[in-house]
């Protein structure tokens, strides 16, 4: 595929890209010259690339002087909800609210973490400041005899931000209002949100347009009894997600100690921070928000896509050829034919640095990691953007949409595979770790382990392949990771801890502190305990986990009968029913007790090829014995051959299934 784009408009659109300043001492110093000084430790090392010089918009640098096209201050968090010197008004935006409870969750979790020195695993916590990035607002009209002294600006870009801060600021409010001895900061945190003023009009600190601005009114001028009122099936999206996203983050605070509360608060008014752009007037406002990719269909693989075809190369021949193979690799999936979407493309960029950079990227921070990533591969290897894209992204793109396909027979190591049973161990492994990451959201992350080990075993990174023995005892172990992540439900940070030890130990097979450290006997027997006590079928992500599980155990099953891997469908089944009748059910389970104990279980739970109805699950065993018995997998099949389900076979079952825990994941 050709991309017929001008080449002076994608020479533009790289010219837009930001220039990302790196605190470490090994950094690109930026210049209009034709050379780029690496690491100020040795000023031998260069590196010749043609760059063109950096827009205004681009340039991290102190602040325009009053009077120029924009100024820009950064202030904390604390300046900018003080008084009435910020109101901001959306009314002229086209975008509504539309930031879910997931990102009102991940600005929060980031927030906590920098507020507890969790600002990033492997940088200095000793600067505790949080930056939040850039917000670019234009000055509006102020009635000062109305509202009195200060000053009102249009958001042309943080509206999400501006939004969530106030809804958590609101949150915290209520939080110390229910205290009874905390009066004073609960009126603090209202003064922030309707800042007030004598003898003059009510304001709030920021409104949306009419439309969007219901819910979001009612919480800032504390009058949450209209919000009860409310017909949530009537109100649009962007107020529901507002009433959604203001409950989730009043539920986070509130659980949290008073002490606790009171150091996050003294924490976001002090060390958070935001670039406050003001541009003149809108027009250069919206310029500037337009040349920074936001009003568009952009992303962050976007700017890095044009860092690594456009900034990191010399030659203009260099640029676009890395251009186009990385449009036909981001086209729409077809694994055959080496293309694997854009959302492939960005998710392995953004594994591949976190397991490089070792550290844990914060959201706001992915396009600085990228770059890192980009610069640290460049400088070491003394090479460009194009030998980077060939030797480390496309590799990965590739590899991981392979798994994500499920076409493991793709993979370079297949043909180095020297037996039957090793290759099936391996896909077996795969296949589960792919269900789980695909199925049990929080398991994402251990894609960053299951990456590096598919490019160690296609010999991607460099040195001689991974021995496919090694690989196969790696996903064994990846395998138990990702079980502790959905059934330990970790933090944020312990799971990127875990990840980065994991990583670790990979990296040095030799080291067994790292390789205890990446999944301790205290981690195994918590495991197999919980496999044996939680109530997987109490929800819909542990019925997930449950079928994933029984899967794994089955195919292993059949694995050892010598009998191919079950293809067909899988419907999980409650043997002893949810809701259980006296008369299919009462003889074998007279204890209501005993009944709600057991009827959760692993143990209580089967695969079955058709699903049942409502009646058929109801039946007195008796009668789903005959179901079962004409099913394909023998855990299933097992079950049937019992005379009767009760208490005492229920516990038998379940032994079988904690010896094939054992054996399948040695815990």
């Amino acid at each position: 595929m050709i991309c017929q784009t001008p080449r002076l408009v994608l020479l533009l659109v790289a010219l837009g890209l930001a220039i990302l300043s790196l605190p470490q001492a090994q950094a690109f110093v930026i210049t209009s010259s034709t050379k780029i000084a690496i690491d100020k430790n040795d000023q031998s090392t260069e590196l010749s690339l043609a760059l063109k010089d950096v827009p205004f918009f681009a340039q991290l640098y102190p602040p325009a002087k009053k009077g120029s096209a924009s100024i820009t201050n950064r202030l904390p968090l604390g300046s900018i909800f003080d008084s009435r010197e910020y109101i901001f008004s959306t009314a002229t935006n086209v975008r509504g609210y539309e930031w879910t409870l997931k990102e009102a969750e991940e600005l929060l979790d980031d927030l906590l973490d920098a507020s507890n020195g969790f600002l990033s695993i492997s940088r200095d916590s000793s600067n505790r400041d949080y930056e939040l990035s850039q917000i670019v607002i234009a000055p509006m009209e102020w009635d000062k005899e109305m509202y009195g002294l200060g000053n009102k600006y249009d958001v042309h870009d943080g509206q999400q931000r501006l939004v969530t801060l106030c809804l958590l600021f609101a949150a915290l409010r209520e939080s110390f209002a229910k205290d009874g001895d905390m009066d004073d900061t609960s009126k603090e945190l209202a003064d922030m949100l309707n800042p007030p003023k004598v003898r003059k009009a009510d304001m709030v600190r920021i409104e949306l347009n009419k439309r969007d601005n219901e819910v979001l009114s009612y919480i800032l001028k504390n009058d949450l009894k209209k919000l009860e009122n409310i017909d949530v099936k009537k109100i649009n999206r962007a107020n529901k997600s507002i009433a959604d996203n203001f409950i989730i983050l009043s539920d986070r605070v509130g659980a949290l100690q008073k002490d606790q509360r009171l150091k996050f608060l003294d924490y976001l008014v002090e060390n958070v921070y935001m670039l406050v752009c003001v541009p003149e007037s809108s027009t250069i406002a919206r310029s500037l928000v337009m040349s920074q990719g936001k009003g568009k269909d952009n992303e962050c693989i976007d700017d890095f896509k044009g860092l690594v075809c456009f900034r990191y190369n010399s030659e203009e021949s260099d640029m676009y050829k890395t251009f186009d193979k990385w449009d036909d690799l981001a086209a729409i999936a077809d694994i055959d034919n080496s293309s694997v979407g854009r959302k492939t493309v960005s998710d392995a960029c953004m594994l591949r640095a976190t397991a490089e950079l070792r550290e844990k990227i914060r959201k706001r921070d992915q396009l600085y990691a990228l770059e890192r990533w980009l610069r640290k591969d460049v400088i070491e290897n003394k090479h460009e953007g194009h030998v980077f894209y060939t030797n480390k992204i496309e590799p990965a793109c590739l590899v991981l949409g392979q798994y994500r396909e499920g076409a493991f027979n793709l993979f370079g190591f297949y043909a180095r595979s020297k037996n039957e049973k090793e290759w099936n161990s391996i896909t077996m492994r795969l296949k589960f770790l792919r269900e789980m990451t695909t199925s049990i959201t929080a398991t994402n992350d251990a894609e960053i382990v299951i990456l590096e080990l598919l490019l160690r075993a296609n010999g991607s990174e460099g040195g001689r392949s991974m021995k496919l023995s090694d690989f196969d005892e790696y996903l064994h172990k990846t395998e138990q990771l990702a079980l502790w992540i959905a059934l330990t439900k970790p933090s944020a940070t312990q799971k990127s801890m875990k990840i980065l030890a994991f990583l670790d130990a990979i990296a040095s097979p030799d080291d067994k502190v790292a390789y205890a450290e990446a999944i301790s006997q205290e981690d195994k027997s918590f495991l197999r305990e919980s496999l044996v006590v939680t109530e997987f079928g109490s929800n819909a992500s542990g019925k997930r986990l449950a079928v994933i599980l029984l899967k794994r155990m089955n195919a292993f099953v059949l694995a050892q009968q010598g009998k191919p891997e079950f293809a067909g469908e899988d419907f999980l089944e409650s043997i002893l029913p949810v809701k259980a009748s006296k008369k299919s059910w009462g003889e074998d389970w007279p204890d209501l007790d005993e009944r709600e104990k057991w009827v959760n279980n692993l143990g209580n739970l089967a695969i079955v090829s058709k699903k049942a109805t409502s009646k058929q699950t109801k039946m007195p065993f008796s009668q789903k014995k005959e179901r079962y018995n004409k099913e394909v997998l023998p855990l299933t099949l097992t079950v049937a051959e019992m005379d009767t389900w009760n208490s005492d076979n229920l516990a038998k079952n379940l032994a079988t299934l904690v010896d094939l825990i054992d054996q399948i994941w040695g815990l």
